[in-house]
């Protein structure tokens, strides 16, 4: 079992949930809504989930949970607990209810400390040794959090690039790559995806370094091959930045995106 499954595993034992529960994964549907405060994920009492406002890294998001959701488990000492994760990245819990929660509606805050694709979802338990899931059918709710500054290589056939923010030196830049871009080299093993993308960088013309773009979890045929985002500490300005891409599978295919070998670059203030 891949190390990064033992985090994972609640997301595979759904137990059963109130019968209005959807059948279907659930989008998390987008408001323009003015806010003044944090921006807001919402679970609702009717299943639906609301983004109010933009998440961005280094930022607050609040969580509003209707524990109405998870109704089965409440014995004593029952919780509902969140779980989230970044990128594929480690599990991270947050308290959300328990029996000590007035009303029917929680709220958290959560930190957020890096760009890229957030999942959420909840767990509720009691000391009857009751467990009910809330992950939206064991694919997870995601969010989409934007860092600045940020530089997204979009899909062909546009093979265009965009820049949000500044290339300010002291500063991480997030490379939110679409792994599309480069849709040969795509060979399997024993029911495993064997090939990976890979963001390719050097700061004034110096090393080469290389960062992975995509992720996997789970296995054999339930496994999940994932596009993550590529994170570059920028030096202290001004300098150069050059980016370059590649896919490669175990059968020795390798493609490259890198502007017919010029790379593409970027002057760091």
């Amino acid at each position: 079992m891949k190390p990064l499954m033992s985090a994972l595993l609640p997301l595979l034992c759904l137990a059963a949930t109130a019968s209005a529960a959807p059948q279907a994964p659930v989008a998390v549907q987008s408001t323009q809504a003015f806010l003044s405060g944090p921006p807001t994920l919402t679970f609702a009492a009717d299943w639906s989930v609301t983004l109010s406002g933009q998440p961005e890294a280094g930022g607050p998001l609040d969580i509003v949970y209707d524990t109405t959701r998870l109704p089965l488990c409440r014995g004593d000492g029952w919780t509902i607990t969140g779980f989230s994760m970044t990128n594929r990245g480690p599990v991270q819990r947050f308290a959300v209810a328990d029996a000590t929660t007035v009303g029917a509606v929680a709220q958290v805050q959560l930190a957020l400390a890096q760009g890229g694709t957030l999942e959420v979802w909840f767990h509720n338990t009691d000391a009857t040794g009751c467990s009910a899931w809330d992950s939206n059918l064991q694919y997870n709710f995601h969010t989409w959090v934007t860092q600045n500054p940020t530089i997204s290589f979009h899909p062909a056939p546009a093979w265009t690039y965009t820049v949000h923010g500044t290339l300010q030196g002291g500063t991480t830049l997030m490379v939110d790559y679409d792994i599309g871009r480069i849709a040969q080299c795509r060979a399997q093993y024993m029911n495993y995806k064997a090939w990976g993308t890979t963001v390719h960088y050097r700061i004034n013309g110096g090393p080469v370094t290389m960062l992975s773009l995509t992720t996997s979890w789970g296995e054999w045929d339930a496994e999940f091959w994932r596009q993550v985002p590529a994170f570059i500490p920028l030096p202290p300005g001004p300098a150069t930045l050059e980016l370059w891409f590649s896919s490669q599978d175990r059968k020795g295919c390798q493609q490259w995106d890198s502007r017919y070998g010029q790379n593409y670059g970027f002057a760091i203030q």
